[in-house]
């Protein structure tokens, strides 16, 4: 057991010793702080400077940021070895200080391109601050050294705002690497490992994988420090830069620069959409996954055609693949037009603005396909006699309100004219002709007609629409229907009358047979004789108004009679205009008439058969004569 006075000497004992080692402790402290309070007394001066190589060399250091960094539990001495404060210079045999004295587990990796450069580059031992900071302000120290245009321009970039540093791409700390062309693919994949997968599939990717140098990867279209993702400035400045140069792609042939050069000057290209093209190179080729050519991936080929022009072009396509012309091209159709053979591939132009797509040059564009019935197997449809026509004969004069082929069978939606919804099915002819800015006039006369009603109640109707009349791509104005038959009046009749003398058409509707009566009336033997002032049946029945007589509306009504027959005959007599022009019944149209042909009949019957009965009795009398030897 331990004394009192024993257990009293050993507390003691023990509490010197602490004591002791505290003073000690402090006394070290002391004589640190000392030694670095003396080497501030001097440096701690901003204007404090040394010559070394012909150049002064600022020696000032912050007391502030010092007493903050992580090496102000140290001595300078610690550092600085070797020193003498009393002498200058301090040490003439300078050593450079090694940081792995204390830092020895940090290793630079082989490949690093910091592996040769001082700590002291990005570390300042003055002012070293905590790893955790220095990660923070980690771009702005490498600006310290990067500070070319380039890498300053990152600032601007969407990395930047997105606070994703220099080490993002490049690694951090001691294992900084340089970014080689075949790294960069798989670099900027850490983040945007979607867009890798398909730039591997591209065919950039093929072609830089091959060894082509001047195969782009991500840096070529969206740029190194300052991240290109304007779509606008990707392609001005990306694609543009590569698929200009002739040198890169010459000849003239697709895919050259010749070749791409159009797009600059197409509807594509110059016209500006909220500061962007309409469309650019990535809206048609695709981004990442760009293809060869050639290949059946790619969303220029054939068979793709319809979806890409369709991102942008929603109605147009729809109503193309609804038409005859995309019917046979889904049906796969060598024959059958696509976008690109009626606009175009990269020299698209707007086709209200540019010449090319003109109204009078629209018929050199379809033709191309349609002359000669090359699309029609056989079949005659005349469509090159559009040249002949009134519409094109006006055009060349000017009249740029004359029709051209999508007038008629519409731009995109062009159909037969069997299909019920085609412009130019025999039901929707008059309102095609009739549409705004062409022949509305006459589509309000055509209206309410015979013929219109015909066309319109009945299923299978034989009325005339427009091209019956006027011929569908050889249409003729009026005053060209009688050229051929040496007058107008003639020409208007032997129209009217290839219907209304039909005996088909005359049966199915259960007419009369008008044509034939007119013909032998006073106006129809004087239009065959020769007058060009006789009345022809547009004269009395009008042209696209045509109406049954009961109709008040109709130019043949009782009372409109006298105003219609006035216009030859001023001052007619009623009996005169009430008088039947075609004459079908003469029982019950005109009692005289029949008489008249009666007795007429009767005279000649008395008279022909009277002198034939005198000859014949003449002869018999003269034969016994002869016999009877008298003469």
């Amino acid at each position: 057991m331990m004394t009192a006075k024993r257990k009293f000497v050993f507390i003691a004992a023990t509490i010197a010793f602490l004591v002791s080692i505290v003073i000690l402790a402090s006394n070290a402290k002391f004589l640190r702080a000392k030694g670095t309070d003396d080497c501030f007394a001097c440096h701690e001066d901003k204007s404090l400077t040394m010559d070394k190589n012909g150049k002064k060399v600022s020696l000032f250091v912050d007391p502030a940021l010092y007493k903050k960094s992580t090496h102000a539990g140290f001595d300078c001495t610690d550092c600085h070895e070797g020193y003498k404060p009393e002498e200058m210079p301090h040490n003439p045999n300078k050593k450079k200080i090694d940081c792995k004295t204390c830092h020895d587990k940090v290793k630079s990796p082989e490949n690093s391109v910091h592996k040769n450069k001082d700590c002291s580059s990005c570390h300042n031992p003055h002012s070293q601050r905590p790893m955790k900071e220095l990660k923070a302000n980690n771009t702005n120290l490498c600006f310290d050294c990067h500070n070319n245009k380039n890498v300053k321009d990152f600032t601007t970039s969407l990395h930047f705002k997105k606070n994703i540093g220099c080490e993002g791409c490049h690694k951090g700390g001691h294992e900084v690497q340089k970014i080689t062309k075949s790294d960069i693919p798989s670099v900027c994949g850490k983040c945007h490992g979607n867009y890798q997968k398909d730039f591997n599939n591209s065919i950039h990717h093929t072609v830089l994988k091959n060894g082509n140098t001047n195969a782009p990867n991500c840096v070529s279209c969206h740029g190194s420090h300052k991240i290109n993702n304007s779509r606008m400035t990707i392609e001005s400045q990306a694609c543009l830069k590569c698929h200009l140069d002739e040198k890169l792609f010459p000849g003239e042939n697709k895919g050259s620069a010749k070749f791409v050069a159009n797009y600059k000057t197409s509807i594509h290209g110059s016209i500006q959409k909220d500061g962007n093209p309409a469309a650019g190179c990535s809206d048609c080729h695709g981004d990442h996954t760009i293809e060869k050519m050639s290949d059946p991936k790619e969303s220029t080929v054939r068979a793709k055609m319809m979806n890409t022009c369709g991102k942008c072009h929603p109605g147009e396509v729809t109503k193309f693949n609804n038409s005859m012309h995309g019917r046979e091209f889904n049906n796969g159709n060598k024959d059958a037009p696509s976008c690109f053979d009626c606009h175009g591939e990269h020299d698209i132009k707007a086709v209200l603005k540019s010449d090319e797509f003109s109204k009078i040059n629209q018929a050199d564009i379809c033709l191309k396909c349609h002359s000669n019935n090359k699309v029609t197997k056989g079949k005659t449809n005349h469509t090159e006699d559009y040249k002949l026509s009134f519409h094109y004969l006006a055009l060349k004069d000017g009249n740029t309100a004359a029709a051209t082929c999508s007038n008629c069978h519409g731009a995109h939606d062009m159909k037969m004219a069997s299909d019920p919804s085609s412009n130019i099915n025999k039901k929707n002819v008059d309102r095609t002709c009739g549409q705004s800015g062409c022949h509305t006039k006459q589509l309000g006369e055509y209206t309410g007609s015979v013929h219109e009603v015909s066309l319109m109640t009945k299923g299978n109707s034989d009325a005339p629409n427009c091209v019956d009349c006027h011929g569908n791509h050889q249409v003729k104005s009026t005053d060209s229907l009688g050229i051929s038959e040496g007058s107008r009046q003639r020409g208007i009749i032997k129209l009217c009358s290839s219907c209304h003398a039909s005996v088909k058409i005359i049966r199915n509707n259960n007419l009369k047979n008008v044509a034939g009566t007119y013909l032998e009336s006073f106006h129809g033997l004087a239009v065959r004789g020769g007058s060009k002032q006789a009345a022809d049946c547009g004269s009395c029945h009008g042209n696209h108004n045509i109406r049954h007589s009961s109709d008040t509306l109709s130019t043949i009504n009782k009372k409109n009679l006298g105003k219609t027959c006035g216009k030859c005959h001023p001052g007619a007599s009623e009996v005169f205009i009430n008088s039947k022009i075609h004459t079908q019944d003469t029982d019950e149209d005109n009692p005289v008439l029949l008489w008249i042909s009666r007795i007429y009949i009767v005279l000649i019957i008395a008279t022909i058969g009277g002198m034939t009965l005198h000859n014949i009795l003449d002869y018999r009398r003269k034969k016994k004569d002869i016999k009877a030897g008298k003469h």
